[in-house]
């Protein structure tokens, strides 16, 4: 399929208006109709009112909200406006009456072409942020503790970067790790993703005295909107444009949520401590990708959280058991940890000249003076 090409489906009951769609579509060689066994996402929908317009537009706006289609143009043998309004409010970009001719369907699907053109060669041209996942062994070994002082330390000053964090564990504590009382969740997004845009997003983020930009889990178990795979894609997709890296909570837990994080991940920091029960979690793990085609090995980065010198376990035995590097280590410091969890403080406020402090500064500053270009090939790629 031409890499311009626009996947587009015609569900009409009116004959004569789909004769009218498939005789001009025939014609645009940017179209490429789909028929019923081809499941990927669809550019452009056509589809007819049906006798219980309530269905339709509550289908419409399941069908955007979880970004299975591009645009809606809306077919109906009634022509009353205030059917009219219930269709734009639900998403119809375009709306064809009974006696709708081909001029009409031609004019319509080259604005759709127009604005699809644009929204692409924004997506091209604008700079694509790095999302560094951070997905723990186990519970318990520190993933949270180090997304949260790797987004601050990212986020410096001296850095002047745009840094997001997003806990995307259910019943996450990232915001109690830095005592900000948050006023939504990733569930509002969920809620409303057809209004997924930069500033519906700055509306939602909580911004911390450190100038991370966060988005917490629910407190909650949702019964409807969770996080599913395509509204994730479609908030990574945003937020790309808006930060220079995202760093995500993910827990310990593979789901499909996990898992869309993991495929559009420029980096996953798998943390462990010094322990067998670590490496073997870790050696599953990395099969586990290889078997799914993703994340990349060279994507994957072990960094070993606790790290003692003299312990049983050390870098030359964790590159002997994974057969990878410890790409970093995070000192072994209990008190600053606990205290600055306790006070719901990121380190560098509560241990600003500790060791473990400096760590997360140094990691920070090699990811930031890595070469851009080693990365925007990529992540341009994840969204097209």
């Amino acid at each position: 399929m031409p890499a311009a090409a626009y996947k587009i489906r015609i569900k009409l009951e009116n004959k004569l208006i789909q004769k009218k769609f498939e005789k001009i579509i025939s014609q645009i060689p940017d179209f490429i109709t789909q028929d019923d066994e081809d499941f990927e996402r669809t550019d452009l929908m056509i589809i007819e009112l049906s006798e219980d317009p309530c269905l339709t537009f509550e289908l419409m706006q399941t069908l955007l909200n979880n970004n299975e289609v591009g645009e809606i143009f809306l077919s109906s043998n009634s022509i009353d406006h205030n059917i009219l309004i219930k269709a734009r409010w639900a998403g119809a970009r375009e709306f064809f009456g009974p006696d709708t001719e081909e001029s009409e369907i031609t004019s319509a699907l080259e604005r759709f072409v127009l604005r699809q053109a644009k929204a692409r060669a924004e997506d091209a041209s604008v700079k694509k942020g790095q999302v560094i996942s951070v997905m723990g062994s186990k519970g318990g070994v520190g993933a949270t503790t180090i997304a949260v002082n790797l987004a601050v330390s990212l986020a410096a000053k001296e850095h002047n970067k745009a840094v997001a964090l997003l806990d995307m564990k259910l019943f996450g504590d990232v915001h109690l790790f830095m005592e900000i009382e948050p006023s939504y969740t990733w569930m509002e997004i969920t809620k409303n993703i057809s209004l997924m845009d930069a500033d519906f997003l700055k509306s939602i983020l909580t911004s911390a005295p450190s100038g991370v930009h966060v988005l917490p889990s629910p407190a909650y178990l949702p019964s409807h909107n969770m996080a599913t795979p395509e509204k994730i894609e479609r908030l990574f997709k945003v937020m790309s444009q808006m930060f220079d890296f995202m760093v995500v909570d993910m827990g310990h837990v593979l789901n499909q949520t996990t898992l869309k994080i993991l495929e559009v991940s420029d980096r996953v920091f798998l943390v462990a401590v010094q322990n067998f029960p670590c490496m073997a979690k870790i050696h599953m793990m990395q099969r586990a990708f290889r078997d799914l085609g993703y994340p990349a090995s060279e994507d994957i980065y072990i960094i070993l959280n606790g790290y003692v010198k003299k312990a049983n376990i050390d870098t030359e035995d964790v590159k002997k058991s994974l057969g990878k590097e410890v790409f970093w280590t995070i000192p072994k410091d209990y008190l600053a940890t606990i205290s600055a969890i306790n006070e719901g403080q990121p380190l560098a406020k509560i241990a600003p000249k500790k060791g473990i402090t400096k760590s997360f500064k140094e990691l920070a500053q090699s990811l930031i003076n890595e070469p851009e270009e080693l990365f925007s090939q990529k992540t341009r790629s994840k969204y097209e």
